[in-house]
């Protein structure tokens, strides 16, 4: 099984400064997106995303995510009120379903999120 830590940053008030990463854990695998204009959700939803589409056919992975907001919503746990998460929930959905993968979403503590120690950096 892949296990993967994921982490997403919000805009700074003049809307920069946002973006997402992700890193398998064992691995040198890492990825980290620059994109303007995202909220704190919507970012950690694009690092979920990243690493769906990253993943092969019939693949299974245990993705860690400092966002219990993310793991609850994608764990069925918490409703979603936004429109724009629902969408993003809504392509993660489609993506495990399209390439038969095999997810399961953890929460960790910000502390232990090998992620966001690499968006810090970049």
């Amino acid at each position: 099984m892949k296990v993967f830590h994921i982490d997403g940053a919000g805009m700074r008030p003049d809307g920069s400064g946002s973006g997402f990463a992700w890193v398998r854990i064992g691995t040198e695998e890492q990825r980290v997106y620059r994109v303007d204009g995202l909220t704190n959700n919507v970012a950690e939803y694009r690092a979920l995303i990243s690493v769906l589409k990253h993943l092969n056919h019939g693949n299974e992975a245990r993705i860690f995510t400092d966002s219990q907001l993310v793991c609850q919503q994608f764990n069925h746990c918490w409703s979603i009120n936004d429109p724009k998460l629902i969408r993003l929930l809504d392509r993660t959905e489609e993506l495990i379903e399209d390439k038969d993968l095999e997810i399961d979403v953890k929460w960790i503590r910000r502390e232990e999120n090998v992620a966001g120690k690499l968006l810090e950096k970049h």
